[in-house]
Formats: structure tokens, C-alpha cells, sequence
């Protein structure tokens, strides 16, 4: 009787115990806690960020068309040149024999022939034209001669700079500055010294064609040169404007602006008249391209023209290039199941360090607005075909459900509100309720 006593007893306290519990729950009201983001005011970026390769749009193979030995060689690799600049001369007295022979043929062709005002006049308008050449030939290179200096003095500058840097704190990357700043300044003189020999030779060139275009037009006038248009005339003067391309081929120009990579030949080599087994030069474009490939989710944000910020992964961060867009392939290219579309973008500025088959990492601006809304991607909600933002009540921890207008989706899952927000509103981005 005492044990079904004490059952009873702990089977009621048991009850009241579950009793309790119950009623406390079922009295606890839940507690819900949001997560929000301000609608902030401000600029609201859009960026297409991919991958490339940094390719040369030209490397061009540099070789005379004719044999004989050479005379001077006016670059070295790593050089950056100019279209026309000379890259090397030949020396070959048979050509400058042919050239005389042919303007001994051509006055005796027009003696001969007897008077042509025609080729007086033609003659007296390349002695202005060659005249005018010799002045701008020597404006030019007083300008490029001031450019070099000035270059130098940069270096200068920046050297003495990098070591009074170096001198007050030595380090590792302070030393690096200061190599690098050594080797510009070499290089600025090194640029220097070629460019007034380059300008040497150029002023020498245009004096002597002053010079023949002045014998040319004392021969035309003379009483025994009398020009004419037959064909004894005509012969004459395309041997002689021939052996004027031939000499005119014993200098090696670049036709581009570029960097030149490599020259297999010294002063005094003899260049055969054969095929030519290699280059006598080769010349890089400078106006290297990146070729990308972008997926299809962002080309249609992309145009011609957009800038781009452009880093190298074999420089550093702080090292950031310039870039626009100036193709975009229409064709696409399937990559695991991926539609991808190249492009390609034009690189502003070179640095010696820049490399073809370099990766870089790219950052194409597509559009930028200031002054606008903007509030986080996952607090917006659809209700139909109508998007809707819930703004937190502070006062009462409750919210209030504003019908919004999106516009620009920008970077960091950041989109703009054209309308239902004014700004600075807490958007609830996520819900717990315990």
C-alpha cells in the first residue's frame, strides 16, 4: 500500500512538472532578429573583371634587300625605335658608281635632246623640295636631340632622388628602386647618343641631296643641256631614279614604332646576295593588344571604347596599366558547356618589363553612376512582377514592405533604386525568428 503511495505521488509531480512546461511555452512569445544594410547614397560602379594574354599585334622580320657589308648598326635589342628610324647601313662603292653613271647618262641623254622648260622646272622644284627637306631635317632633329636630353635630365633627376631615398634607409626594395633608376639613366644616354648620330647622318643625307638637286638644275640650265621628253630622255632618267632606289636600300628603316628584339649582325659582316637564312633584325610592335575571353552572362554589358585597369601577375598590384576595348569577336567559343566571346583591348602605355604571353588581370568599366541609391541584391524580394524591399521599423522592430524600381546592377552584388527609397532606410537582407 506504501510503494503504490509513493508511485502515485511521484507520477503527479511528474505531471505537474510537464504541466509547467507546457504552460511556459506556450506563454513565450518568439523573438525574430533581422539583418539589414543601409540604402546608401553614393557612386555605383558596374565592372566586367576577366582574365587575358598579352600578345604583340606585329613582330616584324627586318632584312636588306641587297648584299654588301655593313656599315653601321644604330640599335641594340631592347632599343625602342620609330617608323624610319634607321636600324643599320650598307657600305657598297658599286652602288654609288651605278648612281654616278647613271646621272652622267641621264645629262648626257638630256644634252642631247636639246631645251625643255618642263624639266628645268621640274628640276628647280626639286631643289626647293630637298631644300625644305634639309630645314625640316634640321628642326627635327633639334627636336629630338632636346627630347633625349631632357630625357636624360629626367633620369638624372629620378636617380639622384632613388639614391638619397637609398642612402637615408636601405633596404631590399629601396636598392631595387635604385638599380632600376641606374639602368633608365644608362639607357636615357645610351637613347641620346644614338639619336645624334642618327641626326649626324640624317643632316649629311639631306645636304647632299640638296647638293646633286642644285648640279641637277646647273646641268638643266646649262647651254648644252636641252631636256626633252623622248625616249632616249625617259630611259635615262629610270636608270637613273633606279640606282637612286638602290642606294636607297643600303639603309635598313623600321616601318614601325616598336622595341627591337633581336640584330644578328655587326659592323663589317658581309651580307650575302643569296636568300637570307635569318633576320638581319626583328622588330616588336609597340602597340601590344590583351586577348581575352569574356562569358556570355557579361558581353552584352561590353562596347568599343570602354576603359579598362590592367595588372600583370608577373608585376605587382601597385603596377596598374591602362587599357581600352577595340574588338569584340561576334563569333562565340563553347568551353565546358561555358559560351565564351574574345575581345581584345589595346594597352595605353609599354613598360620594358611588359613581356608578350604575360597573364594579366583585367577590370573593364562598363557603366558608373553617381549620386544614387543602392542597396544589396538579396534584399529584394519579387512579388509577382513587382520587387519589393522590407524596411526595418526601429521603433517597434517590425517592417514595411516599399514596392521599389531597380536600375544599374553594379559591383558587389550592389543595385541601384530609381524609386521607393530616398536613403539611408535600414533594408532587411535576412530573418531569424527563435
Amino acid at each position: 500500500m506504501k510503494k503504490t503511495k509513493k508511485i502515485l505521488i511521484w507520477v503527479g509531480v511528474a505531471v505537474l512538472i510537464i504541466l509547467g512546461i507546457v504552460i511556459y511555452f506556450k506563454s513565450k512569445k518568439p523573438v525574430t532578429t533581422y539583418t539589414t544594410a543601409d540604402a546608401a547614397k553614393g557612386t555605383l560602379a558596374q565592372t566586367v573583371s576577366v582574365t587575358g594574354d598579352l600578345v604583340a599585334k606585329d613582330e616584324i622580320t627586318l632584312n636588306f634587300e641587297l648584299g654588301g657589308r655593313v656599315s653601321k648598326v644604330f640599335v641594340k635589342t631592347s632599343d625602342e625605335v620609330a617608323a624610319g628610324d634607321k636600324i643599320a647601313t650598307l657600305t657598297d662603292a658599286s652602288l654609288q658608281k651605278q648612281l654616278d653613271q647613271a646621272q652622267a647618262g641621264l645629262d648626257q641623254a638630256i644634252a642631247n635632246a636639246g631645251a625643255n622648260s618642263d624639266t628645268l622646272r621640274e628640276a628647280k622644284v626639286s631643289k626647293d623640295n630637298t631644300e625644305n627637306t634639309l630645314d625640316d631635317t634640321e628642326n627635327l632633329n633639334k627636336q629630338s636631340i632636346d627630347a633625349s636630353q631632357q630625357a636624360v635630365d629626367n633620369a638624372q633627376k629620378y636617380y639622384d632622388d632613388a639614391k638619397d631615398f637609398y642612402d637615408g634607409s636601405p633596404s631590399a626594395q629601396n636598392k631595387l628602386t635604385l638599380t632600376t633608376a641606374e639602368n633608365a639613366l644608362d639607357s636615357a644616354k645610351e637613347s641620346l647618343k644614338t639619336v645624334r648620330e642618327q641626326a649626324d647622318l640624317s643632316q649629311t643625307n639631306a645636304e647632299n641631296a640638296v647638293a646633286s638637286a642644285k648640279a641637277r638644275v646647273k646641268t638643266v640650265e646649262s647651254d648644252f643641256a636641252k631636256a626633252s621628253r623622248n625616249a632616249t630622255v625617259a630611259g635615262a632618267r629610270a636608270a637613273y631614279d633606279q640606282a637612286m632606289l638602290n642606294l636607297a636600300k643600303a639603309t635598313l628603316v623600321s616601318p614601325v614604332n616598336g622595341i627591337i628584339t633581336e640584330v644578328n649582325n655587326k659592323p663589317g659582316e658581309i651580307l650575302g646576295t643569296g636568300v637570307i637564312k635569318e633576320a638581319f633584325s626583328r622588330v616588336m610592335s609597340m602597340d601590344m593588344i590583351i586577348e581575352s575571353k569574356v562569358p556570355e552572362s557579361d558581353i552584352v554589358k561590353l562596347k568599343l571604347g570602354q576603359h579598362a585597369k590592367i595588372t600583370f601577375d608577373a608585376l605587382t598590384l601597385e603596377d596598374i596599366y591602362e587599357g581600352e576595348v577595340i574588338e569584340i569577336d561576334p563569333a562565340s567559343t563553347t568551353i565546358q558547356d561555358v559560351v565564351y566571346y574574345q575581345i581584345k583591348l589595346k594597352l595605353n602605355s609599354v613598360d620594358i618589363r611588359i613581356k608578350p604571353g604575360m597573364s594579366t588581370n583585367i577590370a573593364i568599366s562598363t557603366a558608373e553612376k553617381t549620386g544614387v541609391i543602392s542597396v544589396p541584391q538579396r534584399a529584394i524580394k519579387l512579388e509577382g512582377e513587382k520587387k519589393y524591399i522590407d524596411v526595418l521599423q526601429i521603433a517597434d522592430n517590425t517592417t514595411k514592405k516599399v514596392y521599389i524600381e531597380t536600375g544599374l546592377e553594379g559591383d558587389e552584388g550592389m543595385v541601384e533604386v530609381k524609386s521607393g527609397l530616398k536613403g539611408g532606410e535600414k533594408v532587411v537582407t535576412f530573418v531569424v525568428t527563435k
